[in-house]
């Protein structure tokens, strides 16, 4: 049996670790951050980039415990991490891994003990401006994220494109770090029942991360984008990621920019009627596939109605499309 069942995953600098500060004071523990369900099996968490050198860190563990721990399956790579980085933990653990929000899909299916995920999503004025001054901390803020717009945008709407196909599934909550703020006693009741039947309670203040403070984030300081970033910056802002307009905090706003998001959905859903496709699955060689996705992420195929496993299997395999 599998000693972790649970991934969180969101924008990097947008609540993972405060979520999972929430999970550990309800009884769940876990290192920082570990990737390995980034990479198709263990001993390739090379491929996952700096992954694989923060888990020594992040877990507090040896290089001959991480060592040993890929050279087996998923299973047997989280079970001796676990044990080796929690000897006396007897409770539930999770993996939280910020990238995971981006692959969501392919990440549940690499490993079927996971039966849950969490995803933490942040309004992109406020991912914009905490990801730009920790790029170019030196600089103004605004001007920071001017000169990484083009780069910001592009992430920010790659994590929405790769995790919003799972927006219905059960498995899978989804929480937006404003009202988890705001209206904490309510998400409390919703996360604990999500993942264990019942509400959780109240983290103590304790965290074991300095990005987190000992009363967690307040809202005036999440929405502080609001005096940093001139309104002409802010619109640009929503203007760009406005297919991701489901994770904007303000209603008025999702419901302002929200006609690309509402076109694509639409279009998207009634070509997996008329081509009698599901959401996701197995292509006969084996390719992790997933038609909502697919749809979303390449507009043209979209808009010209094809169906999106045969153009996959026709042509995008061989253009270096993503299949997921």
């Amino acid at each position: 049996m599998s000693k972790v069942d649970l991934i969180i995953g969101g924008y990097e600098r947008g609540g993972t670790t405060l979520l999972s500060e929430i999970f550990r004071a309800n009884g769940f523990e876990s290192g920082f951050e570990c990737g390995v369900l980034l990479a198709d099996e263990p001993a390739k968490m090379p491929e996952t980039g700096s992954y694989r050198e923060t888990l020594l860190a992040g877990w507090r563990i040896e290089p001959e415990t991480r060592a040993e721990a890929a050279a087996g399956d998923f299973d047997h790579f989280y079970n001796t991490l676990c044990t080796a980085a929690f000897p006396d933990h007897t409770g539930r653990f999770f993996d939280k891994t910020p990238r995971y929000m981006a692959q969501l899909g392919l990440c549940l299916h690499r490993y079927s003990a996971i039966k849950s995920a969490v995803i933490i999503h942040r309004d992109p004025h406020a991912v914009f401006l905490s990801m730009a001054t920790r790029m170019l901390p030196n600089i103004p803020p605004a001007k920071a994220v001017t000169k990484k717009f083009k780069a910001l945008t592009e992430r920010y709407l790659d994590y929405f494109i790769g995790c919003i196909a799972h927006q219905d599934a059960e498995n899978v909550l989804f929480v937006p770090l404003e009202e988890l703020v705001s209206r904490e006693d309510v998400w409390m009741k919703t996360l604990g029942y999500f993942v264990t039947g019942k509400p959780f309670h109240k983290r103590d203040g304790r965290s074991r991360y300095d990005n987190v403070g000992k009363k967690g984030m307040d809202l005036e300081r999440i929405m502080g984008f609001e005096s940093q970033l001139p309104a002409s910056l802010q619109a640009e802002i929503l203007d760009a990621t406005r297919l991701a307009s489901p994770f904007f905090a303000d209603a008025t706003e999702r419901a302002r920019y929200g006609d690309t998001w509402a076109e694509a959905q639409h279009r998207i859903l009634a070509l997996l009627g008329k081509y009698e496709r599901p959401r996701s699955l197995v292509l006969e060689d084996g390719t992790y596939f997933e038609p909502f996705t697919y749809l979303l992420r390449y507009a043209d195929v979209r808009r010209a109605g094809r169906d999106p496993v045969e153009h996959y299997q026709k042509s995008g395999k061989r253009e270096g499309r993503l299949p997921h």
